[in-house]
């Protein structure tokens, strides 16, 4: 193995496994490279496995316990994992630093002290419509760090409007891995299943839903990962025909609930701007598993469902609207399944990955 296919990648989760990382690091295994994840456990779900290798993937973690949503609470946690991190590469040799998201590149850019090393910022998710990017102080350090990285990974196009350098950028949105969910072939059932898959952030756009499934026994509701409302959501539907099924492996586990879900619902408040301009993954998974979808009118993902109708657009928060639409997808359903079978090769994570070789190639 040569020296210069060593990559190190900074992530601020524990990698249960991260999907998108997941798939990039398998490419680039595949691609010869070798490639270790460094990744902060902040629940200290995963003490028996410091050390492990997935599929190629070789992982460390980091245990410095930390409650994600806590605010200002987090940061002497994240210098601990940032001091971890510096202290494990101090004397590692690497030619690729690849740092997952915002708080992944801020450790990543104290670490760095070696020339002719590429940095990689990899932006998972729009930042600018965060409370805290209208922060000068914010502004200025995202700034730097643009001037200073090698290369900067983008999903869609509302994350490089201010970004100058556009030489620096490489497109790789969150396209899913097709083996992942095959079969596609629902599983057969007496009820409508809608289902919300993802992590459990939007209280009132997950509380609307849920209410449809404690109204109506013909429909059966039910709500996979985990998140911020979820111990709220669990107490308050404990005794209905809601099910909150919490966790779930991205990799072992998305292909079936797909085949269980008739229609895919991701809905969000619309007045937050990084809600209103994203594109989840869950729709990229909708559209190639032929999973009509429900999503919430002027929004992003919105505009994408009308143009391709491969769904409907729900007024946000509003149980009649979803109601409707859910009969309007169950009475056509052919429609939109045909609709999905039009666009969904072009979605593939294998059409899009090799950008990563504008990155990762041999010197």
């Amino acid at each position: 193995m040569q020296q210069s296919n060593k990559v190190y990648m900074i992530l601020t989760n524990g990698f249960d496994p991260d999907v998108r990382v997941y798939k990039e690091a398998k490419y680039l295994v595949e691609k010869n490279f070798d490639v270790t994840i460094l990744c902060w456990d902040r629940r200290c779900e995963y003490i028996d496995k410091e050390e492990e290798i997935l599929d190629g993937i070789k992982i460390k973690r980091f245990f410095i316990p930390s409650t994600p949503g806590t605010g200002l609470k987090q940061l002497i946690p994240y210098f601990k994992f940032m001091r971890s991190v510096k202290n494990c590469l101090k004397n590692k040799e690497y030619n690729y630093l690849h740092c997952h998201d915002f708080d992944g590149i801020v450790v990543g850019m104290a670490t760095k002290k070696k020339k002719k090393k590429q940095i990689i910022f990899d932006m998972h998710e729009i930042y600018n419509n965060y409370a805290y990017a209208k922060n000068k102080i914010f502004k200025k350090i995202f700034n730097n760090i643009i001037k200073k990285v090698n290369y900067v990974i983008y999903v869609n196009n509302e994350q490089i409007k201010n970004i100058e350098k556009k030489e620096k950028l490489v497109f790789l949105p969150n396209y899913p891995e097709q083996c992942t969910y095959s079969p596609i072939d629902k599983v057969k059932a007496n009820k409508i299943r809608i289902n919300y898959i993802g992590s459990l952030r939007d209280y009132e756009s997950l509380k609307a839903l849920a209410e449809i499934g404690v109204q109506n026994q013909n429909i059966e509701i039910g709500l996979y990962g985990s998140g911020i409302c979820y111990d709220k959501l669990k107490k308050e539907y404990k005794d209905t025909p809601v099910k909150i099924y919490g966790k779930y492996d991205g990799l072992k586990d998305s292909g079936e609930i797909y085949r269980n879900t008739d229609i895919l619902y991701c809905s969000y408040n619309p007045s937050i701007e990084n809600w209103k301009n994203a594109y989840p993954v869950k729709l990229y998974e909708a559209i190639i598993t032929l999973t009509p979808i429900i999503v919430t009118k002027d929004t992003a993902v919105g505009e994408l469902v009308e143009k391709y109708k491969i769904g409907e657009v729900i007024a946000y928060n509003n149980i009649d609207s979803i109601q409707e639409k859910i009969c309007k997808i169950h009475d056509n359903y052919n429609y939109y399944i045909n609709n999905l079978k039009n666009i969904y090769q072009k979605y593939q994570w294998k059409s899009i990955v090799n950008n990563l070789d504008i990155i990762y190639k041999e010197r």
